[in-house]
């Protein structure tokens, strides 16, 4: 999970040159930024995962412990803001969720 938070750190890193040279986009797109962080209630992080043994272990070691959850409770907040688990059935039924609103 490290090298994935780092290759999308490296990635936003090197995307950042690229908005400086557009200084209308950038603006806008943090104006979008500052519009999201308000609307949404609070953060929440989910992760899709299986139902391993393996990963179960390796979720716990880095957030406390393996929850999973509902699509329904994601969005809800039902979830609460620590990182929690869906399923991949569930990743679909959030996405879903997400572009309806």
């Amino acid at each position: 999970m490290r090298i994935m938070l780092c290759i999308a750190a490296v990635a936003a890193l090197g995307a950042a040159p690229a908005l400086a040279h557009e200084p209308a986009k950038a603006a806008n797109a943090a104006a979008l930024g500052r519009d999201a962080a308000q609307t949404t209630k609070s953060p929440r992080q989910v992760y899709v995962c299986d139902d391993s043994a393996m990963t179960k272990r390796g979720f716990a070691r880095e957030f406390g412990s393996a929850e999973f959850v509902t699509a329904q409770q994601v969005v809800s907040g039902e979830a609460g803001t620590a990182p929690r688990c869906v399923t991949k059935a569930e990743a679909r039924k959030l996405k879903q969720l997400a572009s309806a609103r």
